[in-house]
């Protein structure tokens, strides 16, 4: 049963990763032709020379022996443009022989405004290159240049070959659709969802889905569990995130199976309020009052400096990350408590002294807090008691300027804050252990509909009691 296990999920694997697929543009020169386009797509147009007539069968620079070929280069250079904007992450690879001579050559790309070397190029090798944002438009380009202008005629001569981008195709995201507004009453155990599908324009399958109680939730009492047969599912439950993780392989329709067949009960005698679900196909925590993701980094001991270029740098399904901004008590708790790690938000006072401001994400700019310990709330704050504090000496500015979640071990108020300095201890409970990353509410963000949300109303349930039959009854 273990091996077909592997097997299957090696079958899976490799079916997620053909369906997630690569786009190519190569030139292996096997022709005499600049023209020549090996990959799955074409380039837009052919080489061109330039200083030279483009011809590939003859001058300083042609095609022999199924490589392109520089001789007595000096000035001239050639060039082959293509469209890489629908893609986000392209290398580019080749193979270089330098046969005779000792000069070199420069390996540029156009990165919208002007061409830039990414690689000089001397001897015998080969070059593997990652784009950077900015080489990856609808005017990419690469082309050869020498580095300069004193060739030794035939005495110097280089040859390319193997020209490969190689560029991910983007994950296009899914489509999740879900009902339940259902009462719930003491002792039950009822399903989350009363509906659920799940469409995804290039995949049939997924790795995981999240049920998390993303409201309402009590850690001890709550519990979600699957229900029923799902060979191809392992349910696994997070009592700190409140969170049931569906760990596949499998495909959409198995998980839609097992979201149906997920169920809530809570231990308590007499629980009380709503409990909100959110259904989610992808790792980040999705907190409904927001409609925005939350992901914590396990990074330990990164400045926050660091961080916040780290958070900068992620996105999901399109949507650009930043150090989270927590404005309201429930994104606080949320991102604070139900949480696996300690880490960084987007808070600091390093401009002004006692001047707490968001500076990341939609809130930058925005002052929450004014002075130190026992200072003034303008929007909203969650200090740790007797933060803020500029520990050791409150008295000296700027010795903590920077926003950091509470380490559990230190406060009575999960998810609370305190500051830190941008390099904190290497240990213990005031070192930082990662940052917490926000996806949500920034200009040119996409349409996400990735996470379905659902409610069971306790409140609405009421107990009647005669002298032979207890009765519940859900009050709609």
């Amino acid at each position: 049963m273990r091996v077909l296990q592997i097997f299957l999920y090696i079958v899976s694997f490799l079916y997620f990763c053909q369906l997630r697929g690569q786009d190519t543009f190569a030139d292996n020169f096997q022709s005499v032709s600049y023209a020549n386009s090996d990959g799955s797509e074409l380039f837009l147009g052919n080489w061109t020379e330039t200083g030279e007539g483009t011809n590939p069968s003859n001058g300083r620079m042609r095609i022999v022996g199924d490589r392109l070929r520089f001789q007595n280069l000096d000035t001239r250079y050639i060039t082959r443009n293509l469209d890489l904007s629908p893609y986000n992450d392209v290398t580019l690879t080749l193979d270089y022989d330098r046969d005779v001579g000792d000069e070199s050559m420069d390996v540029q790309l156009f990165n919208g405004s002007s061409f830039i070397t990414i690689a000089t190029i001397s001897g015998t090798n080969s070059l593997s290159y990652d784009l950077a944002p900015a080489e990856i438009s609808a005017s990419s380009a690469i082309r050869f240049v020498a580095t300069d202008g004193v060739w030794d005629g035939s005495n110097d001569r280089y040859y390319i070959d193997n020209v490969l981008f190689t560029a991910e195709i983007p994950d296009q995201p899914p489509l999740v659709v879900g009902s339940g507004n259902q009462v719930y009453c003491p002792g039950a155990s009822m399903p989350v969802a009363q509906s659920i599908t799940i469409t995804d324009p290039d995949d049939t399958s997924t790795t995981a889905v999240y049920i998390q109680i993303s409201g309402g939730y009590v850690n001890g009492e709550d519990l979600l569990t699957l229900t029923g047969s799902h060979p191809s599912i392992t349910p696994t439950w997070d009592a700190v995130q409140g969170e049931l993780t569906l760990q596949g392989p499998a495909t959409y329709i198995e998980f839609e199976a097992a979201v149906l067949a997920t169920e809530f009960s809570s231990s308590s005698a007499s629980p009380s309020g709503i409990r909100q679900f959110s259904i989610t196909v992808g790792e980040a925590n999705y907190l409904p009052s927001t409609s925005h993701y939350y992901e914590f980094v396990s990074d330990p001991n990164i400045s926050w400096t660091d961080a916040e270029i780290a958070a900068s740098n992620r996105t999901y399904f399109g949507l650009q990350g930043y150090l989270a901004t927590l404005t309201s008590q429930a994104e606080a708790d949320f991102s604070g408590s139900q949480a696996q790690g300690v880490g960084w938000i987007g808070a600091t006072d390093a401009a002004v002294e006692g001047e707490w401001r968001w500076v990341t994400g939609p809130e930058a700019g925005t002052q929450f807090w004014s002075g130190a310990a026992g200072g003034t709330e303008l929007t909203f704050a969650f200090w740790n008691s007797g933060e803020p504090n500029d520990y050791p000496d409150n008295g000296i500015d700027g010795q903590e300027n920077y926003a950091h979640i509470t380490d559990p071990s230190v406060t009575s108020s999960p998810g609370s804050w305190n500051d830190l300095p941008n390099v904190t201890a290497t240990s213990g409970a005031y070192s930082a252990q990662g940052y917490v990353v926000e996806y949500g509410g920034m200009v040119g963000d996409p349409p996400l509909n990735i996470t379905a949300t659902t409610t069971l109303n306790i409140s609405l349930c009421n107990v009647i009691t005669n002298k032979r039959i207890t009765y519940r009854v859900n009050r709609n």
